[in-house]
């Protein structure tokens, strides 16, 4: 497979057909959600119109850290206040982080249906600061 065999056709049924495997198993391909990482992102954990109060999002946090921590310990969360009920969860393993998601995803709260997500845990820091 030198540089110059078959310019042309080659490349365009590379890219078609090739192009997708090569782009998964790269870092942040397709199956980044599926990558194993020790951070999570739950989403649609709460609609921030109906909350009430001025703390009802330390309710959702507790819950949340309750439930996570059944899985491995919790090193850092973070609710989302103005989003569309996203919490960040940070654990100590990837091992930890794949047990929730595979308890969580796709599971009821407080009557709606919430996702989990991997996030790279290079993102989660920068996002965080951490």
């Amino acid at each position: 497979g030198g540089y110059g065999d078959g310019g042309g056709p080659d490349f365009q049924a590379g890219s078609a057909a090739g192009g997708m495997g090569g782009m998964g198993s790269g870092m942040g391909g397709p199956g980044a959600a599926d990558y194993p990482a020790p951070c999570v992102t739950l989403k649609n954990m709460f609609d921030p119109s109906q909350m009430q109060g001025e703390n009802w999002w330390m309710e959702i946090g507790e819950d949340v850290r309750d439930e996570c921590s059944k899985h491995g310990e919790v090193l850092h969360m973070h609710v989302d206040v103005h989003s569309q009920g996203f919490v960040y969860v940070k654990f100590d393993t990837a091992t930890a982080a794949a047990s929730a998601r595979q308890t969580l995803h796709m599971r009821w709260f407080a009557g709606r249906l919430i996702t989990c997500d991997f996030t790279p845990i290079e993102v989660y820091d920068a996002q965080f600061r951490l």
